[in-house]
């Protein structure tokens, strides 16, 4: 809006009214309004119009005099330094706050905004100065003004040298404000664009980093994930890919793209689903013992894919192997404590296929548990048992013989079985029944009630696999789920 740039100074207003001395008050009101939206730092094209309105409010006034007698003179007058003040009031307010608290406070501000236009309209109405395509006129003209507005928002937003700024001065406000910033940042992302626009996604990436939450929209669909590299560097041979990638453009990520399923409205609905619990398990760990869920996407090719932090250090037995000296008991307490948190929420929470390979290691040397959940969803998506779906023979090694017999339904008590075996794994650095080359070999002894033999290497005793362990992973695979061992008597015993 032109105004902005145009509109009189102070000064001028006094020496436009000063042959009314009788509107003497009411251009002191209207100076320090004036002077008031000079000192807001945002909304600088709504404020303008608004000051416009003011000024335009005793020009009708100061044109109706002659029309008037003494006494509606005298009432219209007293009406206006009434509006007049309660406007300067509420400016008053906003000119106190810096431009990070406008920006948070952007719908509040404008409905005040607002507020105030009506209470004109008001004042205008109660002597009949106005008329109705007065009032669609302001109303059309504040519309575009949010408009530019909001872009002058976005514009601060996305310049990177405001970062630091954007950053501390959110820290100073609670927590709805904060998501209500981060919902804007992430709804003004501009897919696919480069350039300035960049600043935006790094500007929330820091603002999400130092809030310690995760992004308010889970589907990542506003180009908030690039994948880097022309082909995948990982994954199995029908289940998944995974791509190395870029988060926010400043934080590289796996992403696992499932093949089992195609992107469609029910994949969108369970992801929505689960993203729900992928926040609970966000705000009990942090990161901790659990790998974090950025999120999903579902419009970047025919299959969806989600997004978690990547972690140089591989997979737990890639780790191990790289470094056999390594605290394996240390690593074992770690992956039974990312179990607790997940057995223990309410409701409890299935990782469903715990095995070495579903363990990454941070870049301290710590275990943190991934794709939990992830035979479940599967499993829902597809429509197939997870015990059935097409190459999760690589698993049967790891899986309760409730599962791959009966197929039976997925549960902690599963989870139990399979940390057994995953503590296997990662003592004696070999898979499961590693005597036995057939998977379908593994189901056939399962459902015979055997159990994998008792390594007794001295390497493999030394890393911890000693009587009280072994005696341990006994109670873990015990064929009757309802008595094997809980998460937090298989704690007890590792402490």
């Amino acid at each position: 809006m032109a105004a902005a740039a145009v509109f009189k100074s102070t000064a001028q207003v006094t020496a436009h009214f000063a042959p009314v001395p009788w509107l003497s008050p009411a251009v002191g009101l209207l100076c320090g309004i004036i002077d008031m939206c000079a000192r807001v730092s945002s909304n600088k094209n709504a404020f303008a119009q608004l000051q416009e309105r003011c000024y335009d409010l005793l020009l009708v006034l100061q044109n109706h005099a002659d029309e008037m007698g003494s006494d509606r003179m005298k009432e219209a007058v007293t009406s206006v330094e009434k509006t007049l003040d309660c406007i300067h009031k509420r400016i008053q307010v906003w000119a106190a706050k810096n431009r990070v608290e406008l920006i948070l406070l952007q719908l509040e501000l404008s409905a005040d905004i607002q507020e105030c236009h009506e209470d004109i309209t008001k004042c205008l109405q109660k002597f009949q100065f106005t008329s109705h395509l007065e009032i669609h006129k302001w109303q059309a003209e504040f519309e575009n003004n949010r408009t530019a507005d909001s872009a002058e928002v976005i514009k601060y937003l996305s310049d990177i040298k405001n970062t630091e700024e954007i950053v501390v001065e959110t820290q100073k406000q609670h927590g709805d404000i904060l998501h209500s910033l981060m919902d804007l940042l992430q709804k003004s992302l501009p897919g696919n664009a480069v350039g300035e626009e960049r600043g935006l996604e790094k500007n929330l990436y820091y603002l999400q980093k130092s809030s310690g939450s995760l992004l308010p929209h889970s589907h990542l669909e506003r180009g908030e994930v690039r994948r880097s590299g022309l082909w995948p560097v990982d994954g199995s041979s029908s289940m998944y890919d995974i791509w190395e990638g870029f988060y926010l453009n400043e934080e590289k990520v796996a992403i696992k793209v499932i093949r089992a399923a195609q992107c469609s409205p029910k994949t969108l609905s369970r992801f929505k689903r689960e993203a729900a619990i992928w926040e609970d398990v966000w705000k009990l760990d942090r990161g901790k013992h659990i790998l974090p869920f950025y999120g999903f996407c579902q419009n970047d090719g025919p299959y969806p894919y989600v997004v978690s932090p990547w972690q140089p250090n591989g997979t737990a037995p890639e780790y191990l192997n790289k470094y056999p000296d390594a605290d394996h008991l240390a690593m074992i307490r770690g992956v039974a404590e990312g179990l607790r948190i997940l057995h223990t929420m309410q409701p409890p929470v299935v990782h469903g296929n715990l095995k070495g390979s579903s363990i990454v290691i941070d870049s301290s040397g710590n275990p943190l548990l991934a794709d939990f959940g992830f035979s479940k969803i599967t499993e829902d998506i597809t429509g197939v048992p997870f015990t059935m779906s097409t190459g999760i023979s690589d698993s049967y090694r790891w899986l309760a013989p409730e599962l791959i017999i009966d197929q039976g339904v997925l549960s902690t008590a599963c989870d139990i079985y399979a940390f057994g075996m995953t503590v296997l794994e990662l003592l004696t650095h070999k898979h499961p029944w590693e005597d036995v080359k057939r998977s379908t070999t593994v189901v056939i002894k399962v459902s015979q009630g055997q159990l994998p033999s008792r390594p007794r290497d001295a390497v493999v005793v030394e890393r911890g696999l000693d009587g009280v362990v072994w005696g341990l992973l006994e109670k873990c695979w015990v064929t009757d789920s309802k008595e094997r061992a809980t998460i937090q008597q298989v704690l007890q015993e590792l402490h």
